[in-house]
């Protein structure tokens, strides 16, 4: 593994931490949240180059990137916010 892709782990994980913290009061938590997807986001890009898909894996990954969404999507929708623990 590269020192880039170490790196950007570090970050991510560094995102990851200051995010959740971040999550203790109503008015840090929509920045802990853009906190936390920015870790994510940093996360994805350097994992992604070093796989190797074969077009199976890319629809499987589609299909549960699509299953995810929706369920996600309807999940959120559905959940009042002050039903959220």
């Amino acid at each position: 593994m590269s020192v880039v892709f170490t790196l950007a782990y570090l970050l991510a994980a560094v995102l990851f931490i200051l995010g959740l913290s971040q999550l203790s009061s109503p008015k840090g938590a929509r920045n802990g949240n853009f906190t936390a997807a920015a870790g994510m986001v940093i996360a994805l890009v350097a994992t992604i180059p070093q796989l190797h898909f074969t077009v199976d894996g890319i629809a499987v990954i589609a299909i549960g990137l699509v299953i995810g969404g929706i369920r996600g999507t309807v999940a959120a929708r559905l959940v009042k916010m002050n039903a959220s623990p």
